[in-house]
């Protein structure tokens, strides 16, 4: 019995590291004189890397249970290593943001830490109760990273809405939980989905089933900013400070949409599922199929009147978050390879957006797209990669962003939502005017005569995300490759 139980422990050793690295940081920045919180980035840094040696170790392992909750399976490696990798680049982010403290700060990394063990322990169960502990231990984490400065009106109120919204789509969360268990009498949704409760309930009456699920999928919109649960996102994003929003804008939404595949992916899609409830999975993908073309339709329209870099690319990633939910609505297993493609993407050209906004907030002290004016005269490279981004995030070629696009696209048509593909490409083209300005303001603006201050460490790093996001346009492979093997226990669950 106990080598069993060591067996499904050794199965946990990146969930272990992550933790012991989240309490070493906090204790060494607490006992180290000085409180230099570069010492302490390094730490985490080191944490992280552990971390992705034990979730390379897992690469190829068959899908498997631990202690009934905990899914160990590459699905759920996917945005473990995803997580992983968008941390590390926030921290760096941290440890070169001018406008930060750098003594006295290491609980910044002790949170952002503490929130991926949440996001962990969210992507890979089908045990709902452990979904919910995971989804308020990030939403935790990210209130008090959002409102860190605490002197700072903008931080403060920033953290405050963000409780707000998330204490009340928690609830609304719990509440559609509860309702789907008295229906199926099992938070276990590998059960859940064999029920001959939920055949039964579909077959007499569906609206309680059918209620129990839109509660739960608010909760899942609110934490990927789907319309109309992402009136938190800009104000937030705006507020909190720039590494925070990068991680909240990459990491934390990518989790919110690994657990609302997973959740889909087990209740809609597994093997030998009942006719009656694959076809009400398909009442939920056109549901999902509306929210998106509202979201991409909101997100675009109203990036184009904002002043704010910060506040544009908030808007930004609610039009993203309808693009994904593209892959999502078609309900197949190729859908739901295309939204992972697209996450995968997203990471590179957001992640450099976000790289390229904290090096001009430390050169200009502002966020606004004027103050850009002129500019890429003087920091050309980085300004140049920054209208590699913008190109893929508006998807053209020859950029990730385009064949994330593309494939998004395909699938769409191939499940007969045609209809929202036409809603996307309008969208993608009403966004090349917003993007572009950016673009207008550094080159076609008049030469400023602000010096730029040479950063090369954070230069360099956000070229290399541009590199990636033309390389990774031109040679799609790797990506799509990784995208389909962490499908794993989708495609079984299709039969394919």
């Amino acid at each position: 019995m106990n080598n069993v139980y060591l067996n499904d422990l050794s199965a946990l050793a990146p969930e272990i590291a992550l933790t012991v690295t989240a309490l070493a940081a906090l204790i060494f920045d607490l006992v180290v004189k000085g409180r230099d919180s570069a010492r302490v980035g390094w730490l985490s840094l080191g944490g992280l890397a552990a971390t992705a040696w034990f979730l390379f170790g897992q690469w190829g392992e068959s899908p498997r249970t631990v202690y009934g909750m905990v899914s160990i399976d590459q699905f759920g490696n996917f945005f473990k290593l995803f997580t992983t990798a968008a941390l590390s680049v926030v921290i760096l982010f941290v440890m070169h943001d001018k406008r930060e403290r750098k003594h006295g700060v290491g609980e910044y990394y002790f949170l952002l830490l503490g929130a991926a063990v949440g996001i962990f322990f969210m992507v890979s169960t089908n045990n709902l109760l452990l979904l919910v502990l995971g989804f308020e231990l990030l939403s935790l984490s990210s209130y008090s990273l959002a409102g860190f400065h605490k002197g700072d009106r903008k931080s403060a109120e920033a953290a405050m809405k963000y409780v707000i919204f998330g204490g009340l789509s928690t609830g609304v969360m719990l509440y559609g939980i509860s309702l789907l268990y008295g229906l199926t009498g099992t938070i276990d949704l590998g059960r859940m989905a064999a029920s001959d409760n939920l055949v039964a309930q579909i077959g007499t009456s569906p609206v309680p089933l059918g209620v129990a699920l839109v509660l739960i999928l608010a909760g899942f919109a609110y934490k990927v900013s789907i319309a109309p649960f992402h009136f938190w996102a800009p104000d937030v994003y705006e507020g909190a400070p720039t590494p925070v929003t990068t991680f909240l804008a990459v990491g934390s939404k990518a989790a919110g949409f690994g657990a609302l595949l997973r959740f889909l992916g087990a209740m809609f899609l597994k093997p030998g599922v009942a006719d009656s409830v694959h076809a009400y999975g398909g009442r939920i993908g056109l549901l999902l199929a509306l929210l998106a073309a509202i979201t991409m339709t909101l997100g675009n329209l109203a990036a184009l009147r904002q002043p704010s870099l910060k506040r544009l690319l908030a808007y930004s990633s609610i039009a993203h978050a309808g693009y994904v939910m593209i892959g999502i609505a078609c309900m197949t297993p190729a859908g739901f390879e295309a939204a992972l493609y697209y996450l995968a993407a997203y990471y590179f050209m957001n992640l450099g957006a976000f790289g390229f906004l904290l090096y001009f907030e430390g050169v200009t002290g502002s966020d606004t797209i004027e103050s850009l004016n002129g500019l890429g005269f003087r920091a050309p490279l980085i300004s140049i990669v920054m209208v590699a981004f913008l190109v893929s995030l508006t998807g053209l070629p020859p950029t990730v962003g385009f064949y994330g696009k593309w494939l998004l696209f395909v699938e769409g048509f191939r499940s007969d939502l045609g209809w929202l593909v036409v809603v996307a490409a309008i969208n993608s083209v009403i966004s090349l005017f917003y993007y572009f300005r950016v673009a207008k303001a550094l080159f076609l603006s008049e030469a400023s005569e602000r010096e730029a201050a040479p950063a090369p460490l954070l230069t360099g790093f956000v070229a290399l995300l541009g590199v990636a996001t033309v390389v990774f346009g031109i040679y799609i492979a790797p990506l799509k490759i990784w995208a389909d093997r962490s499908l794993d226990v989708l495609r079984a669950a299709s039969g394919s």
